[in-house]
């Protein structure tokens, strides 16, 4: 059960963080985790709860950001049949609004986004 609560954290990271001109990820959800232990102290399970904190930046994007980090590890790392299941095959990430917007595409502190996509898809 610890390893798959550790486990979550790529889809906790790809669907609730994104890039500030601050940071490069910055978390956009709240997010509280409860976790039980049994009476001889061993970790049997948790729950995660998360909530919005900005809508705004469902939507829009200032220079510099990037939005949710899961729109560019899909568009760098998943295989030509995976986009084509995901309906974005023949698209690039500046055909979306969503991603092009703010005209930042990379990350500054160096992380891959197939590789994230591949760890994503590990969980």
């Amino acid at each position: 059960i610890e390893v798959k609560i550790l486990e979550a954290n790529p889809i906790l990271e790809a669907f609730g963080n994104a890039r500030t001109v601050r940071n490069d990820n910055s978390s956009r959800f709240g997010k509280y985790i409860e976790l039980f232990f049994s009476q001889k102290g061993s970790l049997i399970g948790a729950t995660i709860e998360t909530y919005l904190l900005e809508k705004v930046r469902l939507i829009h994007c200032e220079e510099g950001e990037r939005n949710y980090h899961i729109f560019y590890e899909i568009m760098d790392g998943a295989s030509e049949d995976e986009l084509k299941e995901y309906l974005l095959d023949g698209y690039e990430k500046e055909d979306f609004k969503i991603i092009n917007q703010s005209g930042t595409m990379d990350r500054r502190d160096c992380v891959d986004d197939q590789e994230e996509f591949d760890n994503l898809i590990e969980c």
